[in-house]
């Protein structure tokens, strides 16, 4: 493979390695309000899922561009399947939620499943 062609793929990966990176952190400002404070939010929990989903794969899409022996892309996919694992952990107490469409933050810091339209008279 020549110089050029290796350096296109390691900018190509670099620009989709950034990519899955946002696509994490869009995942931890999905869920932050409903993390933080109490009271009753719009159940975003199946969304971030989803975009953690689609991070998994455009980080296997760039460490494909880097080639199996490139230590630079072990480190990065690491790096973003770090954050990833980060934010499943944060996000799983309200994954029993996934059917309801808003969840309630208890102030013991549990979460209460709601459906908005069951609370109507």
């Amino acid at each position: 493979m020549s110089r050029r062609t290796r350096l296109a793929r390691g900018c190509a990966a670099a620009v989709v390695f950034a990519f899955a990176g946002l696509v994490v952190l869009f995942a931890f400002l999905g869920t932050v309000e409903m993390e933080t404070f109490p009271g009753l939010r719009e159940n975003l929990a199946p969304v971030v899922v989803w975009m953690l989903v689609f991070a998994v794969l455009v980080t296997a899409g760039g460490l494909a561009l880097t080639g199996p022996r490139s230590y630079a892309g072990w480190i990065t996919a690491a790096c973003i399947a770090a954050l990833i694992v980060l934010r499943m952990w944060t996000l799983a107490p309200m994954l029993h939620c996934w059917s309801y469409d808003s969840v309630g933050r208890n102030d013991d810091g549990s979460y209460s499943c709601v459906n908005r339209g069951d609370m109507l008279p």
